[in-house]
């Protein structure tokens, strides 16, 4: 009993010893993906991303047909709709639960190795770049919309009609 319980002493009194030393290297896992995702500039893509949505709905506004003065409506929507986005999904709260998600998900040697990408010519042309490959593929995507949305509103009803259906017989 009496050398159980020096195990468990020495167990716990190690524990202590050790454990500042595993909160150093966590805090510096979480520098290294913080400098990473700076590296990606993050912020920006997302700041990008955001001009893109409003540029969407500007689209969205011209096939809308709306009449003169139902405009300042849907401006006063959009810019409403913009802000609570940029508010909510800022930077300042995205990026901690990112770095979380990055520290979870990457070793350290994948961590060293996105960033060395990133630091590279390779990766600062990506990160250049992405913006305008970003708002591309959404006008791609926003194409297709027109075919999609009708496919998706039909199986919407058949289902609500189906399901009404169904629990007509119980």
């Amino acid at each position: 009993m009496k050398l159980t319980r020096c195990i468990a002493f020495a167990l716990l009194g190690t524990s202590f010893l050790l454990a500042p030393l595993v909160h150093a290297d966590a805090s510096a896992r979480r520098a290294q993906v913080e400098q990473l995702l700076l590296e990606m500039h993050m912020d920006t893509t997302m700041n990008a991303m955001y001009d893109q949505m409003e540029q969407l709905l500007v689209n969205m506004q011209n096939g809308l047909d709306l009449k003169d003065d139902e405009k300042p409506l849907f401006e006063a929507f959009a810019h409403n709709y913009s802000k609570i986005m940029r508010d909510e999904l800022s930077w300042d709260k995205l990026k901690q639960p990112l770095i979380d998600i990055y520290v979870k998900h990457y070793t350290d040697k994948e961590i060293a190795d996105m960033s060395a990408f990133y630091a590279s010519e390779s990766g600062r042309s990506m990160v250049a770049k992405m913006p305008q490959v970003m708002q591309e593929s959404m006008q791609v995507s926003q194409s297709f919309l027109g075919t999609l949305l009708p496919k998706v509103e039909a199986l919407q009803k058949e289902f609500a009609e189906k399901l009404k259906a169904k629990r007509a017989e119980h």
